[in-house]
C-alpha cells in the first residue's frame, strides 16, 4: 500500500535519489545478499566473528589472556580507514583531510594529525598501506586492531609484531572463519539470533517480478551459506533446509568474487541445490536447445549475467547492495549500472539528527557571526593599515578596534569548533555523525554521492515506492548559486 502523499513518509525510510532514475527503463533487479537481503543483528553477529576470530588468534600464537576481550559493537563506524604502517584510524573529508584519528584508543591532537597527514604529504589512502571500512563486515576487524594496537602500546608483549603484521593476522583469521564454517554453523544452529526478519522482503520481490522485470543476486557467499540466510528469511524461518524460497528469483549468482565480477571473466558454474556440486555450464547449450537457464550458480562474470538475464547494457540494471567499493562502486563505474546503496545506520542517525536541529542551526548562526566578523576584522585592518600611511592621529584607536575584533573572533572561532564538535559527539561519541566530518561531507559522503544513484536506510522502504516510480535528483549547487 502506498501513501497518498511521499511526504507522508517516516523521513528515514524515504529513498535518497543523487542521479535521477526512471524506474521504467530498469528490467532487471539485482540484489547482493549480506546487510542487503539479510540484515544482520551487529550485538550478536559481529559479536560471532570477533569471538571466532580471538580464539584463531590464539592458535596463531597471540597471549592467551586476549580471549577475555569484549567486543563494543557501536565504537566503529562505516567510512573510516585503517592506516596499517602506523596502527591509526582515521576519519576524513571529501576532500581527504584527516580530521579525526586514532592510536588505538587514544585520540591524535591536531597538530599529530597534521605531521602525519598534512595535505602537503602527498598520501594515497588506499591498498597495501590503508585499509578502507566500507562495510558493516568490517567494523569488527577494525575494533579488534584498535585493541591490538594498544595493548602492544600498554605491554611488553607482542613487540615483534607491527601494526601491519596485526591487520594482516586478523584479516586472516576473519576469512578463515567464514571459510572453515565457524560462523556459518553458528548461524545455521540458530538464523534467529542473527539475522533480522523483515516482513516486507517477500512481497517487494513479488511485486518487482510482477512488473514484469527479472530478479537476481549476486552475492560473495557460497551457496551453502547463501541457502542457510535466504531460507530462513523466505523460506522455513526455522524449520529444515529447503529450496522454495529460489522461486523469488530468475538468477541466483553465488560466489561472485565482486568487485572482480564486474571486471575480470571468471568461470561459471551451475550449482546442484541437493549436493552444492558444481557443474561446467555452456549457456550456449541452453540456447541452442531452446531451454530454460539452470537459476543458481557460481562465479562468472557480469557478461554472462547479461546473457541469462537478456539484457543489453548496464543502465537496464538496478543493483542494490551495502558495500560502496565492491557492490556500488565498481558496478556504476566499470559497467553503468544503476545503483542503489543500503546504508543501514542511517536510519538511527536521522532520527537522531532530527532530535539535534536545535543544536545544528546554533551551529549555523555561530557560522553566520563568525563570517560577518571576520569581513569587519579585514575592513579595520584595512582601516588601520590607511591610517598608519596617512599618519593619521586616531590610529592608536584603530589598532585597539583591530585588537579587539581579533580576539572576538578567536572566542567565536573556538565557541563554533566546540559547539559543532558537541554536535557531531551527539551522534557518535567518538566518530561523529557518519556524512559529516565538521561542516564538510564525509569521505564516505563523497562517495555515495559519486556512486550511488540511489540510497536508503534498508531495502523495506522500497514498499513505499511504486515499481514504476520516476527519482529525480535534487538541483546542484556551486556556491554562487547560494547568493541569487
Amino acid at each position: 500500500m502506498f501513501p497518498e502523499n511521499l511526504d507522508d513518509i517516516p523521513v528515514h525510510e524515504k529513498i535518497f535519489c543523487n542521479r535521477s532514475l526512471n524506474m521504467k527503463s530498469i528490467k532487471a533487479v539485482g540484489f547482493d545478499m549480506d546487510y542487503t537481503l539479510a540484515l544482520y543483528k551487529p550485538e550478536t553477529f559481529e559479536k560471532l566473528a570477533y569471538e571466532e576470530t580471538l580464539k584463531k588468534l590464539v592458535e596463531m600464537g597471540y597471549p592467551k589472556e586476549i580471549s577475555n576481550w569484549q567486543f563494543d559493537h557501536t565504537y566503529m563506524i562505516r567510512g573510516l580507514v585503517i592506516d596499517k604502517i602506523r596502527g591509526n584510524i582515521l576519519k576524513m573529508d571529501r576532500h581527504r583531510y584527516v580530521k579525526v584519528a586514532y592510536h588505538g584508543f587514544r585520540e591524535l591532537t591536531r597538530d599529530e594529525r597534521r605531521k602525519l597527514y598534512d595535505v602537503e604529504n602527498v598520501i594515497i589512502y588506499e591498498e597495501p598501506n590503508f585499509a578502507l571500512i566500507d562495510t558493516l563486515f568490517s567494523l569488527a576487524e577494525a575494533f579488534l586492531f584498535a585493541q591490538l594496537v594498544d595493548y602492544k602500546d600498554k605491554n611488553t608483549k607482542l613487540q615483534s609484531k607491527s601494526f601491519l603484521d596485526f591487520y594482516n593476522d586478523v584479516r586472516k583469521c576473519i576469512d578463515l572463519c567464514h571459510r572453515d564454517g565457524s560462523i556459518k554453523h553458528r548461524v545455521a544452529e540458530n538464523p534467529g539470533k542473527y539475522i533480522i526478519l523483515d516482513k516486507y522482503l517477500s512481497s517487494i520481490l513479488k511485486d518487482l517480478r510482477e512488473s514484469g522485470r527479472k530478479v537476481f543476486i549476486v552475492t560473495n557467499s557460497l551457496w551453502d551459506y547463501t541457502n542457510i540466510v535466504m531460507n530462513y528469511l523466505l523460506g522455513n524461518h526455522k524449520k529444515e533446509l529447503n529450496h522454495s524460497w529460489t522461486n523469488y528469483f530468475d538468477v541466483i549468482i553465488t560466489g561472485a568474487h565482486k568487485p572482480a565480477f564486474f571486471m575480470a571473466k571468471n568461470p561459471l558454474y551451475e550449482v546442484e541445490l541437493k549436493s552444492g556440486h558444481l557443474i561446467n555450464t555452456d549457456l550456449i547449450h541452453f540456447k541452442k536447445n531452446n531451454k530454460e537457464y539452470p537459476t543458481v550458480y557460481q562465479g562468472g562474470h557480469f557478461k554472462l549475467l547479461y546473457d541469462i538475464l537478456g539484457t543489453k547494457t548496464g543502465s537496464e540494471i538496478l543493483y542494490v547492495g551495502d558495500h560502496i567499493y565492491g557492490d556500488i562502486l565498481r558496478s556504476k563505474k566499470e559497467i553503468g549500472w544503476r545503483t542503489m546503496l543500503v546504508i543501514e545506520e542511517l536510519e538511527k542517525e536521522i532520527i537522531a539528527s532530527h532530535s539535534l536541529k536545535d543544536q545544528y542551526k546554533l551551529c549555523d548562526i555561530l557560522n553566520s557571526k563568525k563570517v560577518h566578523l571576520e569581513a569587519e576584522f579585514e575592513r579595520l585592518q584595512l582601516l588601520e593599515n590607511s591610517q598608519k600611511k596617512s599618519k593619521n592621529k586616531n590610529v592608536e584607536d584603530a589598532d585597539r578596534n583591530v585588537k579587539k575584533a581579533g580576539y572576538d573572533l578567536l572566542k567565536l572561532r573556538e565557541l563554533e569548533k566546540k559547539e559543532i564538535r558537541n554536535y557531531h559527539l551527539k551522534l557518535h561519541p567518538i566518530w561523529g555523525e557518519l556524512m559529516k566530518t565538521g561542516r564538510q561531507n564525509s569521505r564516505f559522503a563523497a562517495q555515495v554521492e559519486n556512486y550511488a544513484c540511489l540510497y536508503t536506510s534498508k531495502l523495506s522502504n522500497l514498499r513505499h515506492y511504486g515499481s514504476h516510480k520516476n527519482f529525480r535528483a535534487v538541483r546542484d549547487f556551486m556556491p554562487h548559486d547560494l547568493n541569487e
